[in-house]
């Protein structure tokens, strides 16, 4: 086999086998094929390898292997089979496990942890199952390892309902989780047995809280110091203030929180150093450090990020000891193979392409680069160095170290940029600089971190004085990337436009809405949704699309579900044209935002009945309610209702209003209200348009947006949905839909429910 092993084999083994791994993952993935093909396929060319003893059969072997693993792992797992039985809808389960996870308070008395299961009973039907859950729990909270009994529905974790939200069910598919259960406050829940099992991931979870409270203390008056120095050493992000962490995010530093190759790599120097410093052998060192590189990387969630980073650390430090100089290509391509053999599916997570390619850049791109910027502060070639002068060694020392810094820097963003542009649609260019600052700063961070730990051993006021050491580095963390943040052009947002002459995305927030309408590169929003809808959906939705501003803004009412994130839209970029209706409400939310507007010095345009607003020459606004002295006394009717004219296309948009509103079109406004779709929300009444206003509005399709709380699944009036079907009008139900994306051509236009693929044309 040697003499016909090709020489980028012999010389980077691992790179052969990552590929092997990686292209079986792949087929797996995008094929139907059952394990069993794969099986045999990797029987296959076992055998032939066998008679012809060539490598590429080998690797072909390995491929198909992992491919099976991907399927067991995937469309073949417990986890799988337990999904396909969730999607029968009110499944009752009873469920015995260990918590096998740090549980997490998400509200008053709610917990949410995943639970490995040991005995399932589902509908009364006993089953042995080994499978993870997610599981929202109300009562006392639980510990790693403890055994606790649950009773709830069990449910397929939701898909995500709106372009732009975060994909919790591919997250979690990823981790092998398909399923939720859920229980009633102070029901369905108990625990069995303490530390019952996991005694290193309950270890971990004990040192992970000890950390934590020993960092803070002695600076526990400055919370977001404390939040930041947490989240560095622990890779906690969740307590940091959310305009703090898009600033890191803008600078490129954000990778100070997420637990890497940095972290794993200064832990690892800092240990190498004290261990030498106190007459450890190279031997001795490497054997305590790599253990506790790995017991880092479980203390910090067992991130791939971190088991990657502690398995390269470990490939290189056997090196150091071993006849052999280990080559770094192989040794990250070596954790890369590690990884996938633990799990398969981290090939698809985000984390460990980011982490992996910026290793790779480094490795590939740092050497050339740097011996280029060495060029350039090289004294006189043709002076020998022991006539150089003072100045031109200091100046030579200085140079090598910074083109040294500047070029892993470079070299890193090089090898991130093209998956920071899939996944973020952002490109950092302040992070070329603001790292070379911020690396030595995190190191020293780090170091001084270690030591409030160590400190910690002996008493809490050891600990306090390293601790009030890292809270002037901490602040100076935060004024370095304040100021980065704060230059012209720090970041640049890459989306894509929609292709059609216009675009327009009806959200789906229970109880709340939001329109975005794209036509001509430009982008107004018909309200915004609450706070919450507008950080999770609205804001990741604009980025991709490549914006971070809106040109317009139109307020229907003071909801806080429709305009709770109003301040933030209008907070950030050019501040839009916003468009306001003249009748005033009770709503705290919409005060709070006049008086923020006001104060900013932002104007806005008060708009009536009859008023048109052009967005672009193929596309305008009109106002058609309320009318100059309207009177309403309810919140709902005062709500503005529009229409969007764009190409031959009508949309009206009835916001939250009722009979009285109804009422008061269908006597001003009768010529004006045929539309082609018409957009429904919900008045308090709970009363639909009657069929005068639609046979007024003359619409082809109607879309009802979807109520929250306990009324979500409540069904529409079927005498009302009767009558619409008399008129040949089609109804979309976001209950059922989600977002709807309508496409708008000179031709006609084209409805696309996102969460069901549901469409209709026209």
């Amino acid at each position: 086999m040697t003499g016909e092993t090709p020489l980028w084999f012999r010389r980077w083994p691992f790179a052969g086998l990552l590929f092997a791994a990686t292209l079986g993952i792949v087929s797996a993935s995008l094929t139907p094929f059952s394990s069993t093909a794969f099986i045999c396929v990797a029987a296959l060319a076992m055998g032939v390898w066998f008679w012809k003893r060539k490598t590429s059969w080998l690797l072909l072997s390995l491929s198909a292997a992992f491919g099976v693993l991907q399927i067991w792992q995937s469309r073949e797992s417990p986890s799988a089979w337990l999904a396909k039985i969730a999607e029968a809808p009110g499944r009752q389960v009873t469920a015995i496990g260990l918590v096998a996870s740090p549980p997490q308070v998400i509200a008053k008395n709610r917990i949410r942890f995943d639970l490995r299961t040991e005995d399932l009973e589902i509908d009364g039907l006993p089953l042995k199952a080994n499978v993870k859950i997610a599981v929202t729990v109300a009562g006392e909270a639980p510990r790693c390892g403890d055994r606790v009994k649950i009773r709830g529905l069990l449910e397929p974790i939701p898909a995500p309902r709106n372009p732009g939200s975060f994909d919790a069910r591919r997250l979690m598919a990823l981790r092998g989780i398909t399923c939720e259960m859920k229980t009633s406050a102070g029901e369905g829940y108990g625990i069995l047995d303490r530390a019952a099992g996991f005694p290193l991931l309950r270890t971990a979870e004990a040192c992970s809280k000890w950390m934590e409270s020993t960092l803070r203390e002695g600076i526990s008056d400055d919370p977001v110091v404390c939040d930041l120095l947490v989240g560095m050493v622990l890779g906690a992000t969740s307590d940091i203030p959310d305009s703090l962490q898009d600033q890191f995010r803008e600078t490129g530093t954000f990778h100070l929180f997420s637990v890497s190759g940095l972290h794993v790599g200064m832990i690892a120097v800092i240990f190498w150093q004290a261990l030498r410093m106190v007459g450890a052998s190279r031997r001795s060192a490497v054997f305590v450090i790599i253990p506790a590189l790995f017991f880092y990387a479980h203390i910090t969630g067992w991130k791939p990020s971190s088991i990657r980073a502690a398995a390269m650390s470990a490939i290189f430090l056997v090196g150091m000891i071993s006849w052999r100089q280990p080559m770094a290509i192989n040794s990250l391509c070596a954790a890369g193979f590690l990884i996938l053999v633990q799990s398969t599916n981290e090939l698809f997570n985000p984390g460990f392409q980011l982490s992996f390619v910026v290793v790779a850049g480094i490795l590939l791109f740092a050497t050339p680069i740097r011996d280029r910027l060495r060029k350039k502060v090289q004294p006189d070639p043709f002076i020998p160095i022991p006539l150089w002068t003072r100045w031109q060694r200091w100046g030579h020392a200085w140079g090598e170290g910074v083109a040294d810094a500047v070029s892993v820097s470079l070299a890193a963003w090089v090898g991130s940029l093209p998956l920071t542009i899939y996944y973020f649609h952002m490109v950092s260019l302040s992070s070329l600089l603001a790292n070379l600052v911020i690396i030595p700063l995190a190191f020293g961070i780090m170091a001084t971190a270690v030591l409030a730990l160590f400190g910690g051993l002996l008493s809490g006021a050891v600990a306090a004085v390293f601790n009030n050491a890292n809270l002037a580095l901490i602040k100076a963390l935060i004024l370095i990337v304040q100021a980065a943040a704060a230059l012209p052009g720090s970041s640049l947002l890459f989306g894509t436009l929609d292709r059609a002459p216009a675009a327009i995305t009806i959200f789906d927030f229970a109880d709340g809405g939001a329109v975005a309408v794209e036509t001509g590169h430009r982008l107004w929003l018909l309200d915004c949704g609450s706070a919450r809808d507008f950080k999770n959906t609205i804001l990741p939705w604009m980025r991709e699309r490549g914006r971070d501003s809106v040109d317009g803004f139109i307020l229907s009412h003071g909801d806080a579900r429709r305009m709770g994130g109003a301040m933030d839209l209008l907070g950030a970029g050019q501040p839009p044209l916003i468009v306001d209706s003249p009748l005033g409400d009770r709503s705290r939310s919409r005060k709070l935002l006049h008086e923020w507007l006001q104060k900013s010095g932002i104007p806005k345009s008060i708009q009536f009945a009859g008023d048109e607003i052009k967005i672009h020459p193929g596309a305008k606004w009109k106002i058609l309610h309320p009318s100059l002295g309207y009177r309403a006394g309810l919140a709902d009717d005062k709500a503005l209702v529009v229409r969007l004219d764009t190409l031959r296309t009508r949309i009206l948009f009835l916001a939250d209003s009722g009979p009285d509103t109804f009422r008061n079109l269908l006597e001003n406004r009768t010529a004006e209200l045929a539309s082609d779709i018409l957009v429904l929300g919900h008045h308090h009444s709970g009363i639909p348009p009657d069929a005068a206003f639609i046979d007024a509005v003359h619409p082809s399709l109607i879309v009802v947006s979807r109520r929250g709380g306990f009324l979500d699944n409540e069904p529409i009036d079927p005498e009302w949905v009767s009558m619409l079907h008399d008129r040949g009008i089609s109804v979309f139900q976001q209950s059922e839909t989600g977002a709807l994306i309508i496409h708008v051509f000179r031709t006609g236009y084209e409805v696309e429910g996102f969460v069901n693929g549901q469409k209709y044309r026209k």
